[in-house]
Order: structure tokens, then sequence, then C-alpha cells
């Protein structure tokens, strides 16, 4: 099974239009290690150096990060590096209905972890709807397959809403997202994690990055990579299994993960509180350069030392 190693590069800048006095963050940035995708080496700098910091694995295994500032500063920025490999997930049988996998009836969560469990009920960004917020009553037929079910509404999940960056915003509710049937890859994720849990099936919000690939003959630019999201779906006695309803696709190799949690809020790549500081700007830039073909030679020697 081939392997590919990527250097992902996710840069933080804020810029305060007066000091902050003070601020307390928390981070969910070092992507994961699992079967299929190892981290090899991670670098996370903060600038102004933080007066204290330490990390942990939360509830669901992600790699959390907080840091304190206690003194005046008018600009903060986080910088990720991490050197990961990646291979492509194997897909074994299952010869399971759909039926069989969602909660509380299917029986095929009769010998199957608990924690998963969590995954099927409202989470706080994600209220369980009382009704389908798209249609989808066409797919779900008796007896069904159950990866067959799922790839299906993955397809229509992804011709259901229009990719429209404009459209929404981190916040915008769900009953929003789905009277616009438009949004960003979060949305996309949330419309269907909240429909599948409306339906019985335990799924959760994943944040990662996805490569891209510049076109024929142009070099990749720096900086023009973006975070990405998608969702997963438990199917007990089988696992996890990934889908990209942006890109109607199944999760693969050119997808590296950071974190899994309920929804967007359990996973944000930064947030925290401050004293001071008044509006502020935020700039992000993220790359995911193949290693080491694509990673520029100022970046090849960043974990050198």
């Amino acid at each position: 099974m081939s392997e590919t190693t990527y250097l992902v590069r996710h840069h933080t800048a804020y810029q305060y239009e007066n000091p902050a006095q003070q601020s307390h963050n928390l981070a969910c940035l070092i992507p994961r290690t699992f079967p299929g995708q190892t981290v090899r080496e991670i670098r996370l700098e903060i600038h102004p150096k933080p007066n204290c910091r330490f990390n942990w694995l939360d509830v669901y295994g992600n790699a959390r990060e907080f840091f304190e500032l206690s003194v005046p500063h008018e600009t903060l920025e986080v910088t990720l590096f991490a050197r990961v490999n990646r291979t492509p997930p194997s897909a074994g049988a299952c010869d399971l209905t759909w039926e069989q996998c969602v909660l509380p009836d299917g029986n095929a969560w009769d010998a199957a972890q608990s924690l998963g469990r969590e995954f099927r009920f409202a989470s706080p960004q994600l209220p369980l709807p009382d009704h389908a917020g798209f249609e989808t009553d066409d797919l779900f037929t008796p007896g069904r397959p159950v990866l067959e079910t799922l790839d299906a509404f993955m397809t229509r999940v992804h011709d259901s809403f229009k990719y429209d960056p404009e459209a929404t915003t981190t916040f915008t509710p769900l009953n929003e997202v789905y009277e616009k049937k438009a949004g960003v890859c979060q949305d996309f994720a949330h419309a269907a994690i909240a429909e599948l849990r409306r339906r019985g099936f335990a799924a959760g919000y994943v944040s990662g990055y996805l490569e891209t690939l510049p076109a024929p003959g142009r070099e990749k630019l720096r900086g023009a990579d973006a975070t990405h999201a998608w969702y997963s779906v438990r199917i007990p006695g089988y696992g996890w299994v990934h889908f990209d309803p942006t890109n109607n696709m199944r999760v693969g190799a050119r997808h590296i993960i950071t974190a899994w949690g309920r929804d967007y809020g359990d996973v944000a790549p930064l947030k925290g509180v401050l004293l001071g500081g008044g509006a502020h700007e935020i700039t992000i830039e993220v790359d995911v350069w193949s290693w080491p073909e694509q990673v520029p030679e100022d970046m090849r020697e960043i974990f050198a030392g």
C-alpha cells in the first residue's frame, strides 16, 4: 500500500485595534495519529511567547494546546508545522443493512462501544431537527446495504447544497443552512450530520486538510490551501467511515485528519477570550505540500535542530 508524506503549514495571525492586555487561548491544530495516518514531526510556534502553555488529549483523542498571554500585545501569531504520513484507507466488505446500524433498535449495536452512541444525539451546534432539511427518504429503502446507502446519501448532500463562501459564517445556525441550501464544507458536514442523527446514525464532525493540486504547468501558490471539514459515520462492528460531501468522495490518502468531535465547536482550530484589543483582523494561510517534491527550499529544514 503506497504511502504519501505531507508537510502542513497552518498560520493564523491576529492584528488588534488596541493592545490586548491578556488572552487565554485553546488550539486544536495538531493532526492525529491513527491507523492510516502517522504524525512524524510537529512544531507549534506562538508569538509573542506565552506566559504558560500546556497540552493534553481530550476525551475524543484530539491534541489540545492551551496558552496564556498576560502582557499587552498588538498581534498574535500561531503557526503549525506538521510532517504527516498518509496511506489510503482499506475498504473491507460490510454486509450490514442500514437498519442494523441505527439507534436505538439496530442490532449491530448490541456489542458496540458506548462512546460511539454519543454521536447519535444532539450537540451544542446541532440540535436534532424534527423534520428533514432536504429530501432523502428515497435513499433509505428496506434492506439496502449500509455503505451503498451512505454513499448515495453523500451524493444527495453534494447535489442538494451549493458551495458558496458568501452564504454563511462560522456560526450560521443549521436551520438557515437548510433554508439557503448553500454554504461551505462546514455547512455541508453539519447538514449531513444532523439528518443522519435524525435517522438514528452516530455521526461526527471531522476537521483537517485536503491536498490541492495546481493547474497543469502552474506552481503551487503558497498560502492558497485551506482547512477542510467532512463527517464520519459509525458502523458498529466495522468502524468509522469518512465522507467528504463537498467533493462527493470517500475520504482518502489526500485528506489529512486533524480532529473529530460532535460538531465544529468541538474542534475549532483556535478559540479563546481576551481582555481589551477592540476590533481585530485575522489572516489565515494554509499550505499542504507533498514531501519533498512540492516543499519550498526554505521549508525543508523546518525541523532541523
